[in-house]
């Protein structure tokens, strides 16, 4: 079937991201549409091809056909990307199409738009690994046990990982805790792609109206990841009183929980909080030890990189 496809490229030379659409005339898969629509993106750089190639421009196309129909948009030079401009904002200097956003930012914005649309996202898959460790936490759970350290190597990627867990528990209010306020941006754009997160919410509970929107949000039938910092300051204790002291099904994972998290300040007022109501993920990859220092563990996953190595090459003879 044809397929309505938009698209986004942030080209550091001009420091803005550009947003459009591609209109694939013709009976091809997802993956047929999102190669046609890069060739399309192509032909923007006519005298700069290698460069677009290098890996140096960024990347990202999302496939909105049923978006487009409800609108009655499914056609060539239909502007659907005008329609869905208006979520984005911050309009660039280089024309219409541009915008001030980083590459993860309007990503993020247009995911979010596009799952308040209906419009189905992609589908998320773990992999060997990543499943046979989540089968192993949610088998723990299920035993009794609430807190597990999570010892993971890079490149395991844990978002994905502890996001399926929660959606595994269908935890109303996921409450994303680090001392790293980077983390909480990798969280959001990383989920928001998935369809199997497109009923979540996300919300910084540094946002003067945080609560409200979490109120809102699981009230309206929503899932919530809310993001904690645990840095110190004086509205955190007050924070993390909302977020535990209400009914929702919860679950806390403290991601980089070697680093600053592990600190007793920033680790009893999260400690004092849990219970056999919690299910808690205390998430590293490297000092497992320290990040463990406060928590009463009850038990350990872990994953090596020489694993994920040795588990990539079994697929691959396998395939």
């Amino acid at each position: 079937m044809a397929r309505m496809m938009v698209y986004n490229h942030f080209d550091p030379l001009v420091n803005e991201s550009k947003f459009g659409d591609h209109f694939v005339n013709k009976d091809c898969t997802y993956e047929e549409a999102v190669a046609d629509t890069l060739k399309y993106m192509r032909t923007q750089y006519p005298r700069r091809a290698r460069y677009f190639d290098s890996g140096k421009v960024l990347k990202q196309v999302w496939d909105v056909s049923e978006f487009a129909k409800v609108k009655d948009k499914f056609y060539g030079a239909s502007k659907i990307d005008d329609v869905i401009r208006p979520a984005i904002g911050k309009p660039g200097t280089q024309g219409k199409e541009y915008h001030l956003l980083p590459f993860e930012e309007l990503n993020t914005r247009v995911n979010i738009f596009l799952a308040k649309q209906g419009q189905p996202l992609i589908e998320a898959g773990l992999s060997t690994k990543q499943a046979e460790v989540a089968e192993e936490v949610l088998a723990n759970f299920e035993k009794g046990n609430r807190v597990i350290l999570a010892e993971l190597c890079a490149r395991f990627g844990k978002t994905i990982w502890s996001g399926a867990i929660a959606v595994e528990q269908n935890t109303d209010l996921v409450v994303v805790a680090s001392y790293v306020k980077t983390v909480f941006t990798s969280f959001a754009s990383d989920l928001v792609k998935f369809q199997q997160f497109a009923n979540h919410v996300h919300i910084d509970c540094g946002d003067a109206d945080y609560q409200e929107k979490i109120n809102r949000t699981l009230e309206k039938g929503q899932k919530v990841f809310a993001y904690l910092s645990l840095a110190n300051g004086s509205k955190r204790q007050e924070r993390i009183d909302f977020l535990f002291d209400n009914n929702a099904s919860k679950m806390l994972i403290v991601d980089e929980a070697d680093f600053g998290a592990h600190q007793i300040k920033q680790a009893q007022p999260l400690v004092d909080k849990i219970d056999e109501n919690v299910y808690t993920i205390i998430m590293t990859g490297t000092n497992a030890d320290r990040a463990a220092t406060h928590w009463p563990i009850d038990t350990i996953v872990s994953v090596t990189y020489p694993e994920l190595l040795i588990q990539k090459k079994a697929t691959q003879d396998a395939i």
